[in-house]
């Protein structure tokens, strides 16, 4: 039988499992996503946290289906087909064979990586997109330098920093590219004009964020600089050795041991995969050992390294070991989805649906139409859940105070505030507000999705 058909029934399956799964699951959209899913009811050129092209994507898929839980847990999917499609294209450009490279974009399809965060609307799936495009016109620019390629390089690394600012490690790796590789710097300085020119295409493409972040006094920096949190420096090795070892999980651990037993000599792109790759995952495991740091900052160094791996890798029996491994990883997540299993990692997607109408039936007449939430994340996911409600939403500001979410600069809640509305957070956090009001504290519902309590009060205005 064709080994290519096998590999389309195999991912057709996995597709199969991952639709089924997310039509029959009772989990619900977890904080962040409801967030992007929030701005892009509100379009910008910025946000407090991340850059707009999530919001805008999101938007437009919306637009043409619907936001309902269904519709948008399919959208990352979607995403990665694309991601796939430039990993085919990436392959065929480094000189594999047609069918070599149909193979690799169609098991990059489920790897662990792709398989946890297909399920997940993040930033990183554009940022993986981006990444992927970028490093396929910088190839052919080592091919045939032509004026298009240094064009699209431009625009793809811009957009690419338009969907995560972590994208800036694509420039970090290409100056790195012209200090290592001696044929590189001879092509570069080459074609430096033509290199200014992708640099103009870039700047275009960023204008529009670097003049809303202006605008907001470059709250993206100070978000960015509380998230490095180098004040609370901790030296820890183990947390270091535990980010390793999961980027290693979500490449699949036999690809990785690929490298060591049966892989091929040396080829023309390998060093250039490698040095887009090595310097992200030594940044992150560096900022892991001394503060912390999460799986998913190295993302896109798992796209070169996983380009790197396949093209090397030879060993028959690794392959098909790595094939079925990363196969049924995919098939017991998402099947864990699907039948709601009671796992601690689902417990920040468990039960939001259900407390929000609680809080929403539970309330007056008198404070059902305004909600103020301290919670960012819960801000976002009753704004979610409670979408086709008439409400409006407050997030607690005290004007002049620090700004520590977007809710904060999009919909604070004003001093002079009088219509009654249900609150949800610490009292501490409308002591602000000049009008006298009375409080009737209200039963809180069950909270699987958070360990901190959050009560609930109904705020009335006389």
């Amino acid at each position: 039988m064709n080994k290519n058909f096998i590999l389309f029934f195999i991912v057709l399956v996995l597709l199969t499992v991952k639709v089924v799964s997310i039509k029959f699951t009772n989990f619900n959209m977890f904080g962040d996503e409801a967030q992007y899913w929030l701005w892009s009811k509100e379009l910008d050129f910025g946000y407090f946290s991340k850059p707009p092209f999530l919001a805008w994507a999101i938007r437009f898929y919306s637009e043409i289906l619907q936001d309902s839980f269904f519709y948008l847990k399919l959208f990352p999917s979607i995403v990665y087909f694309l991601i796939a499609w430039g990993v085919y294209a990436l392959l065929k450009n480094v000189g594999l064979k047609n069918e070599n490279a149909l193979v690799g974009s169609l098991t990059f399809l489920f790897l662990p990586a792709v398989s946890f965060s297909s399920f997940i609307i993040s930033t990183d799936l554009f940022l993986l997109l981006f990444w992927t495009l970028s490093l396929n016109e910088l190839i052919k620019i080592v091919k045939y330098q032509k004026i298009t390629n240094f064009i699209f390089l431009g625009i793809f690394i811009g957009l690419g920093i338009l969907s995560k600012y972590a994208a800036i490690y694509f420039v970090l790796c290409f100056f790195i590219l012209i200090i290592i590789d001696k044929n590189f710097r001879k092509i570069f300085f080459d074609n430096y004009i033509k290199f200014f020119l992708s640099f103009l295409c870039f700047i275009v493409i960023l204008l529009p964020n670097l003049i809303w972040n202006v605008n907001n006094n470059w709250v993206t920096l100070q978000h960015t600089s509380d998230n490095a949190n180098f004040e609370n420096i901790q030296l820890n090795i183990i947390r270091g050795l535990e980010f390793l070892i999961i980027q290693t999980f979500m490449l699949g651990p036999f690809i990785v041991l690929g490298r060591f037993f049966g892989f091929k000599k040396k080829e023309r792109f390998q060093n250039f995969f490698l040095i887009f790759s090595l310097p992200i995952i030594l940044i992150v495991f560096i900022e892991a050992i001394i503060v912390r740091a999460n799986a998913n900052w190295a993302a896109p160094a798992l796209i070169s390294l996983y380009i790197y791996l396949y093209i090397g890798l030879s060993n028959f029996y690794l392959r098909v070991f790595n094939y079925l491994f990363n196969f049924v990883f995919c098939c017991i997540f998402f099947i864990m989805i699907g039948i709601n299993y009671p796992s601690n990692m689902f417990n920040r997607i468990n039960g939001l649906k259900d407390y929000a109408e609680e809080i929403y039936e539970n309330a007056s007449d008198l404070s059902k139409k305004n909600m103020v939430i301290s919670d960012r994340l819960l801000f976002s996911s009753l704004n979610y859940e409670l979408r086709k409600k008439n409400i409006t939403f407050f997030m607690p500001h005290k004007e002049g105070a620090e700004i520590t979410n977007h809710f904060k600069i999009s919909q604070p809640l004003d001093e002079s505030m009088n219509n009654s509305f249900t609150f949800i957070g610490s009292l501490s956090d409308i002591n602000y507000l000049e009008k006298d009001y009375k409080l009737i504290k209200k039963d809180s519902p069950n909270q699987i999705f958070t360990k901190r309590r959050l009560d609930v009060y109904e705020v009335i205005f006389e």
